[in-house]
């Protein structure tokens, strides 16, 4: 991680809804740091020793299996945080977490956070809500996977990353989509070819375009519009 010196595109949802006392509390020793696109912020096993607040950016969360298959848990944006099962006793990472879009936000030390969620009222609840939230967005992803197609589920995670990037753009490759989609490369090709072919995206080696996100928002499962019916405020 290193030092961001970019001008800061917005705050992170839930510490914008802290108190600016509570706020600066949970800060204080913080650092502000970007994430390059590919950047691997945590494998599963490692220690939760640092807990992520992004501004901006996506993080791409991620189950392995002992298979070696992996699949796409969530996507956290500025609606969310990283590194906060460390609230919930856990000292270590079941999940590996990578940067799909370049994120840039607050690094705080998990013990601060922790004690900061002893601490406040409003941090707790700030955060219960989130780990909430999180939870459907598990189930759901869960649910998801096992019942939709891979273009419904591909329109679904172009739809989600490119709203909590805040840009109708995605650089990828075929593998990460592969993740998002929780199948093989040949079904993630054929997705992309179908959704091309409606005019919902364009898609060149290592970029997608959203073209007409209604489009793409009928061709995505239930599973976009639940979502967006259940985030947190």
């Amino acid at each position: 991680m290193t030092r961001h010196s970019l001008r800061r595109p917005k705050q992170n949802r839930l510490l914008r809804q802290l108190a600016a006392d509570d706020r600066a509390a949970l800060l204080a020793g913080a650092e502000y740091v970007e994430l390059p696109v590919g950047h691997m912020f945590a494998r599963v096993g490692d220690p939760i020793a640092v807990a992520y607040f992004p501004d901006c950016g996506v993080m791409s969360v991620v189950g392995e299996m002992t298979t070696g298959h992996q699949v796409a848990l969530a996507a956290v944006g500025a609606e969310g945080a990283l590194g906060i099962a460390a609230l919930l006793g856990k000292q270590r990472y079941p999940v590996t977490v990578s940067v799909l879009v370049e994120s840039c936000g607050h690094a705080i030390a998990a013990g601060r956070l922790v004690d900061g969620f002893r601490r406040s009222e409003a941090v707790r609840r700030v955060m219960l809500s989130h780990i909430g939230s999180r939870m459907w967005e598990l189930i759901t992803a869960a649910a998801c996977n096992r019942v939709h197609s891979h273009r419904q589920r591909l329109a679904r995670w172009l739809l989600t990353t490119t709203d909590k990037a805040g840009q109708r753009s995605l650089a990828t490759t075929h593998e990460a989509l592969a993740q998002l989609v929780g199948g093989p490369r040949h079904a993630v090709t054929v997705a992309l070819n179908e959704l091309d072919a409606k005019g919902a995206i364009a898609h060149l080696r290592g970029r997608i375009e959203i073209l007409d996100r209604r489009v793409l928002i009928a061709q995505a499962c239930e599973c976009y519009r639940t979502s967006i019916a259940s985030a947190s405020p």
